[in-house]
């Protein structure tokens, strides 16, 4: 289900290589800031398919610096990951504070039917922000200091917003540095969010 090509840019190219396949259903992807020096690309991931009980998991592949440029699979590092069974949400970026966002969906198949629109304590209907240069020891990212509830009990220090349902694309404005996101209304609406705290 999941499958990541690389083609050439040029209008006449008329092949694709493929960089790597794996049984999570992949929504979205992104370039670390430094990647022309590290290799580091993100993936947002969902599975394993078919499975009773799924899981969202953010992912780090390392693309080979040598000529040739291969992802190498066995580069695999899993970030950070949660239970998500539908509207498992689907895009990450580097915001320009240098920190990766992503927006969680609700992690059931229809009208948060697990009730975590306004629910604190998991990371499903979140905008995640977490620093993945910076590891706090037993991890493999830690939770910004100026995240908006970190040291607040019972919610997870990861959220930078919540209430989301199904947010399925963001990106973050190239002028003004503000983070937009797209995401599946209910029934007859969809909206675009700008989240702020």
């Amino acid at each position: 289900p999941g499958k990541v090509i690389r083609i050439r840019n040029d209008a006449n190219g008329d092949s694709s290589e493929t960089l790597l396949e794996i049984k999570d259903l992949i929504y979205g992807l992104t370039f670390h800031p430094n990647f022309e020096k590290n290799g580091y690309v993100y993936f947002i991931g969902n599975g394993p398919e078919g499975a009773k009980n799924r899981f969202n998991r953010i992912t780090r592949y390392t693309i080979s610096r040598e000529a040739g440029h291969r992802l190498e699979p066995n580069s695999a590092l899993v970030i950070i990951e949660w239970e998500s069974n539908g509207h498992n949400g689907g895009d990450l970026a580097f915001g320009p504070d240098g920190y990766l966002y992503h927006a969680a969906g609700d992690g059931t198949s229809d009208s948060d039917t697990n009730l975590r629109g306004q629910e604190m304590s998991h990371l499903t209907s979140k905008l995640i922000r977490i620093d993945v240069d910076s590891p706090a020891p037993g991890k493999n990212y830690s939770v910004p200091p100026d995240n908006p509830f970190v040291g607040k009990q019972g919610i997870a220090p990861e959220t930078w917003a919540y209430g989301f349902r199904n947010p399925w694309r963001l990106a973050f404005d190239a002028k003004t540095g503000h983070l937009w996101v797209g995401q599946n209304g209910q029934d007859m609406w969809e909206s675009v969010t700008s989240p702020a705290r």
